[in-house]
């Protein structure tokens, strides 16, 4: 056989092989790390996308909870996974403040590319029926009357119900008294006995302000809310600039090959709009929001900015 012959044949070979491998992806189970427990906006949120997927991809697509750390865990893990599309992150706020808050953080923010924002999920200020408020300017002249009498709860320090009222005291100049718990559910029990004046929540509260529990006071959001359109803004109710809001995006390694990145995001941009799955996305608490992947870079580059001048101004920490 001639020298030729065998070069064209290793050639064929080589080809013949790199088919072989090159399967379209997905070509296994692709997994989306949450870095919260079950049951929460995230997670509930990463569930509905994933059985989408799954039907999308014909293959498994399956939610790993992976919390603690203040979603350092979670986070880390995808950091250091494969660069191959196989493992997501869908994260949400904490991700840009962790940057600022945590001196060593167990990842490179840099191993992380943002692939698409999935939606937000503005803060409203809710408060005790007892306190004799109705609007975001009532509440500015008792807070500006009462200096740090105006007990403000929160899920945690550093936690977006936190900054968001920080952010408030900041606009104003009212001086508050923050008082954080461990989570939501303690926060809220506390505020429905009447043992805190306010807090700073989704829509996962409006429950209570519909029976009376609890009263709403304004959306921090530049738009009112779809599923509470007669809940006013700040800025229409003459308090401007307190706009906060909990984001929710997925994030894939960095190495990931750019073709696998755009059809991750063209995939979940797809099932985002189905017009079932954004009633269901709304149901969550989510404000749908549609972003490219360099609409959301810069997005992440906003919040980095807006909320590391709040932590600083307002000497937030970490607990």
């Amino acid at each position: 056989m001639s020298r030729t012959i065998v070069t064209a044949v290793v050639a064929l070979l080589a080809l013949i092989t790199a088919g072989a491998y090159a399967q379209p992806y997905p070509a296994k189970t692709v997994s989306i790390i949450v870095p919260y427990p079950p049951g929460g906006i995230t997670d509930s949120v990463g569930r509905l996308i994933a059985v989408r997927l799954n039907e999308m991809w014909k293959q498994s697509v399956v939610v790993e909870n992976r919390a603690g750390g203040g979603t350092l865990i979670g986070t880390a893990a995808v950091a250091k996974a494969p660069a191959d599309g196989y493992t997501l992150l869908l994260t949400s706020f904490g991700y840009t403040t962790n940057q600022i808050l945590v001196a060593n953080l167990p990842y490179d923010p840099a191993s992380l590319a943002p692939v698409t924002l999935v939606g937000t999920a503005p803060n409203v200020l809710y408060v005790h029926p007892s306190l004799p408020v109705t609007t975001p300017k009532d509440l500015v002249k008792f807070g500006k009357a009462k200096p740090r009498q105006l007990l403000i709860a929160s899920s945690g320090n550093a936690s977006s119900p936190h900054i968001a009222a920080e952010l408030f005291a900041s606009v104003t100049g009212v001086e508050i008294t923050h008082i954080p718990y461990k989570g939501t559910s303690p926060a809220l029990l506390d505020l429905l006995g009447g043992r805190v004046h306010g807090i700073f929540d989704t829509m996962q509260s409006m429950q209570y302000a519909e029976t009376g529990k609890l009263r709403v006071i304004a959306v921090a959001s530049k738009q009112r809310l779809t599923q509470a359109p007669k809940v006013p803004t700040f800025e229409e109710s003459g308090v401007p600039d307190v706009i906060s809001a909990s984001w929710f995006g997925f994030f894939v390694p960095a190495q990931t090959p750019a073709p696998v990145q755009r059809k991750i995001y063209d995939d979940i941009r797809q099932v985002l709009g189905m017009k079932d799955m954004r009633e269901k996305i709304i149901q969550t608490g989510l404000e749908p929001a549609a972003m490219t992947r360099e609409e959301f870079a810069a997005f992440l580059d906003s919040e980095f900015r807006k909320w590391g001048n709040v932590i600083r101004t307002r000497n937030i920490k970490l607990e």
